[in-house]
């Protein structure tokens, strides 16, 4: 699998070449983060927005509804690997979905009790 999204999305389509920024900002929304690929829908993409973070939220886009992608820089960690950070312009009116990852709980207890007013 392709680990350059800007590759992957060029690939399936030729990506909008936007001299003017007006036009690119009145028509998308720029998002910053680590891209992946889904694997099993090659047509999306996971893009992690705070990639040193471990709990960090994690979007999903169709691939078609990004109109320009641009490689932003590569990070560098101590073992050695590396990780690139991405700018994806997403159309606007789009669809995306935001995942965040949380610690399944049982609350039920502070519900036992009524409430207090």
């Amino acid at each position: 699998m392709t680990s350059n999204i800007v590759e992957v999305i060029a690939a399936h389509r030729a990506l909008e070449k936007y001299a003017d920024t007006n036009r690119l900002l009145e028509e998308a929304v720029p998002y910053v983060g680590q891209p992946k690929q889904s694997e099993s829908d090659p047509d999306k993409i996971f893009l992690r927005l705070n990639p040193l973070s471990s709990n960090g939220a994690l979007l999903e886009f169709k691939t078609e509804d990004v109109v320009f992608a641009e490689n932003v820089k590569t990070v560098s960690q101590k073992d050695g690997s590396t990780f690139q950070i991405v700018k994806i312009w997403v159309h606007i009116g789009s669809i995306g979905i935001k995942l965040e990852p949380f610690i399944v709980q049982d609350f039920s207890h502070v519900f036992a009790k009524d409430f207090d007013a």
